[in-house]
C-alpha cells in the first residue's frame, strides 16, 4: 500500500529549516524568561504583529494575538548559549523570533548530532505547552544572537479562564500540529527500521 504524506508540511511546520543527520536514542532546565524594557502598548502591537507571521497563530484575529502578546515571554540568548538541554523537563513552547536555533541530539556514545537548524517564525516544543510532561528528548542552542518567545502550559491556563474560545483555538491547532509531527517522526523511524534491515541482509 502506498504511503500518502501531507502537502506542504515542511512549509507549515518547519519553516526554512536545514534538516541534517539522523535520530539516535532519548536522554530542569528552567528557562528565566526577562522582561521587555519595551512600553506595555508598543509591546503588544509589536509582538501582535510577529505572532501573525507564526503558523500557529496566522488564523487568529488581530484582537486575540493582541491578547495572547500580553501573555507571553521574552527572551534573548548569546550565541553559544544553551536554551534547554536534553533529558530535562519541557518548560514551554517556543517561537523564534530572530538569529537561528540548531536542534541537537547526544548520542549515547557522548557524540553530538546536529538534527535541524531553525528560522524565524519556526516553533518548537509544542507539546510542553498542552501540559503533557514531556523531557526533552533534544538539546537547542542559539547560533548567533537568538530572540525568542515563549508560552508555557500555566500561561495557556490563565489564558483558558479568561479567554476560553481563544484557547480552545490554539490548544485545537496545538493538537494538529503536535498530531502530524508523530506521523512524520514514525515515518522517519520507520523508513530508517527499513534502510537498517536492507544494509543488514546478506547479498
Amino acid at each position: 500500500m502506498e504511503k500518502k504524506f501531507y502537502p506542504g508540511l515542511k512549509k507549515i511546520l518547519f519553516p526554512l529549516q536545514k534538516a541534517r543527520d539522523s535520530l539516535d536514542t532519548p536522554g530542569p532546565a528552567r528557562v528565566m524568561f526577562g522582561s521587555s524594557e519595551m512600553p506595555a502598548g508598543e509591546r503588544g502591537r509589536d509582538l501582535a504583529d510577529f505572532l501573525k507571521q507564526v503558523p500557529l497563530f496566522a488564523d487568529l484575529a488581530h484582537g486575540d494575538l493582541v491578547r495572547l502578546a500580553r501573555i507571553v515571554h521574552e527572551r534573548a540568548y548569546r550565541d553559544g548559549e544553551i536554551i534547554y538541554e536534553q533529558g530535562t523537563p519541557g518548560a514551554a513552547l517556543y517561537l523564534l523570533r530572530g538569529g537561528i536555533v540548531e536542534i541537537l541530539r547526544k548520542k549515547g556514545n557522548g557524540e553530538e548530532v546536529l538534527l535541524v537548524m531553525l528560522e524565524p517564525p519556526a516553533s518548537f516544543e509544542e507539546m510542553a505547552a498542552v501540559g503533557a510532561e514531556v523531557v526533552h528528548w533534544s538539546s537547542a542552542r542559539a547560533r548567533g544572537p537568538v530572540s525568542l518567545v515563549a508560552i508555557g502550559h500555566s500561561d495557556l491556563d490563565a489564558l483558558s479562564h479568561n479567554f476560553p474560545r481563544l484557547a480552545n483555538k490554539i490548544l485545537k491547532k496545538l493538537a494538529q500540529i503536535i498530531t502530524v509531527r508523530l506521523h512524520i517522526f514514525l515515518e522517519a523511524e520507520y523508513f530508517d527500521d527499513q534502510r537498517s534491515s536492507s544494509s543488514d541482509s546478506p547479498q
